[in-house]
């Protein structure tokens, strides 16, 4: 679901600006990290070589507090990411972007610090740069303890 709209004004069209409007952010889903878990894995149909990304997350957790955070990342070919960046605040961040083995798909990493007791809900929103994909899913996602990659 799209929850901004942009237009984007393309100065390559001759004599004029051409005009489209697309989805600013979508919000790909609200997860739940709970007791006795300190990761979760989200993994996406994303798979691609060449776009931008933009991520933005937010959220609480009892016992684990406030997470807030934007993110960016460039995945190029295989399992390659280059440019990737992550700003958080709050005890809960995302820890890495990762791309798995093939088919290649992008997930996404928080911790929590902690796999004591908590509950609540993490909102994750994407931003798609130079893709035509209409709709970014997620194709699972795990509550786990597994340091490193998950997928």
């Amino acid at each position: 679901m799209a929850i901004f709209q942009k237009t984007i004004l393309d100065s390559t069209s001759p004599n004029s600006f051409a005009t489209s409007t697309m989805p600013m952010m979508q919000h790909i889903g609200e997860f739940t990290l709970r007791d006795g878990n300190r990761y979760l894995d989200i993994k996406t149909n994303l798979i691609t070589g060449s776009a931008m990304l933009s991520f933005y997350y937010w959220g609480y957790l009892y016992n684990s507090a406030t997470c807030f955070g934007h993110a960016g990342c460039y995945p190029y070919d295989g399992t390659t990411i280059i440019n990737k960046y992550m700003y958080n605040t709050g005890a809960t961040i995302l820890t890495n972007i990762y791309k798995m083995a093939a088919p290649h798909n992008l997930c996404l990493k928080f911790d929590r610090g902690g796999s004591d007791y908590s509950e609540g809900k993490i909102n994750v929103f994407i931003s798609v740069h130079g893709l035509s994909l209409a709709r970014v899913d997620v194709t699972s996602f795990a509550q786990n303890n597994t340091a490193g990659q998950y997928y």
